[in-house]
């Protein structure tokens, strides 16, 4: 089972490495709303702006960082992001007035972010199409498991000093950009302009001819709609808890389960839906995922919602490799990080649409609509996903349709 992620590129190794270390390290983030009402006496509403800045700065990183990487490298769009990052991070901790932390924030996201679809594309280039899923798994497990590591030893450093964190957070940056640095080669392969089906060094050339791709458009559609409905996790369902008299240990312990299932069986899950067509199995994830999130609404036990995240942590597991994948079975190689920034941009649009609406329709509607709801938005994105047709590509072509 193994053999699979060991004998993937060495530079795949080295990112989902540094990967790790950065997540590790996303301290701030975690913490900021703690540390804008607590060290800096700003209201709770504008911690809730300073997160929307972030949610901001993040989608422009995706649109950004994906036209960038495509233009001028992976690698030195990584290195801008990350050094870049660290350096913001560090005047951050003395920045004092409300609207530069706000500036401040969105332009972290931006830099912060920026790498990823200049990763996601460096990993498309050197891998070939049949490791993919597996590359994709394993920078899935990296983030994850990062991120399981960030509050715990963010908690800590908090409890001591919060400028720590900020401190914490830069140093991770910088040692991914400094492994980076010496660790990996450039992989864009520059096409002669002539050869291009549009100038696609010119954003909105590159835009447009990705609006153009249906069989795309239809995959992040439905990318966005599952979005809409993983995101409930974090937002309206510890709400949800809290209604039923639930506290935040109750909601600790059971979202445990989904980071804890991700390090454990990604691998072997991802070792299994590797051997089936992409397309039929995303299409059952995102009815796994429905399903578990619809079972949320009639139980009422913290067993039984620990169950509900088992049920859709499943189409989590199934999809998380296989998304990434058909990205890069879909994208022509001038425009592969633009396909994965607008992919990301997806992630990013069910946060910042998904978390409003849906504590809207739980407060103005009850727990039966919202859950119900994500049954309905999970079909509709089953129902997309079923329409994509993806041919693997030979080599270095992708080939739809």
């Amino acid at each position: 089972m193994l053999h699979s992620y060991l004998a993937l590129p060495r530079a795949v190794h080295i990112l989902c490495l540094g990967t790790l270390i950065n997540r590790a390290g996303s301290f701030v983030i975690l913490f900021l709303t703690f540390y804008l009402q607590e060290q800096r006496s700003l209201a709770p509403i504008f911690a809730a702006q300073a997160i929307g800045c972030f949610g901001l700065g993040t989608l422009l990183a995706a649109l950004v960082g994906g036209q960038l990487a495509d233009t001028v490298g992976r690698k030195t769009v990584i290195l801008i992001s990350l050094w870049g990052g660290a350096a913001v991070l560090i005047a951050y901790g003395q920045i004092r007035v409300p609207v530069l932390i706000l500036g401040a924030t969105t332009l972290f996201a931006f830099l912060a972010d920026m790498y990823r679809p200049a990763v996601s594309a460096m990993i498309s280039d050197i891998v070939p199409v049949d490791q993919r899923p597996h590359a994709f798994g394993l920078m899935y497990i990296a983030i994850n498991l990062g991120a399981a590591i960030a509050p715990l030893v963010g908690g800590l450093l908090a409890a001591h000093r919060f400028e720590y964190l900020f401190w914490g957070d830069a140093a991770t940056s910088a040692a991914y950009a400094v492994i980076v640095a010496v660790s990996i080669q450039e992989t864009l392969r520059r096409i002669p302009r002539g050869d291009a089906p549009a100038p696609s060094h010119f954003a909105w050339a590159a835009f447009g001819r990705m609006l153009r791709d249906g069989v795309y458009v239809r995959f992040c559609l439905g990318t966005l709609l599952i979005s809409f409905v993983y995101m409930q996790c974090m937002s309206t369902f510890p709400m949800f808890l809290k209604g039923l008299g639930f506290g935040p240990e109750v909601y600790g312990r059971c979202i445990a389960v989904n980071g804890a299932m991700i390090v454990l069986l990604q691998i072997p899950m991802t070792q299994l839906v590797a051997r089936f067509d992409r397309r039929r199995v995303i299409v059952v994830a995102a009815l796994v995922t429905g399903v578990g999130f619809g079972c949320t609404g009639v139980v009422s036990t913290p067993g039984a919602f620990a169950l509900t995240i088992v049920v859709w942590t499943l189409g989590e597991l199934m999809q998380s490799p296989l998304v990434p994948s058909i990205v890069s079975d879909l994208a022509p190689p001038d425009l592969r990080a633009r396909y994965f920034g607008l992919l990301s941009m997806c992630f990013s649009g069910g946060t910042l649409i998904a978390a409003p609406l849906g504590g809207w329709v739980l407060v103005k509607f009850g727990g039966s609509w919202l859950w119900g709801g994500c049954v309905g938005v999970a079909l509709c994105s089953a129902a997309l996903y079923a329409t994509v047709r993806v041919a693997r590509p030979q080599a270095d072509q992708s080939t739809v349709r």
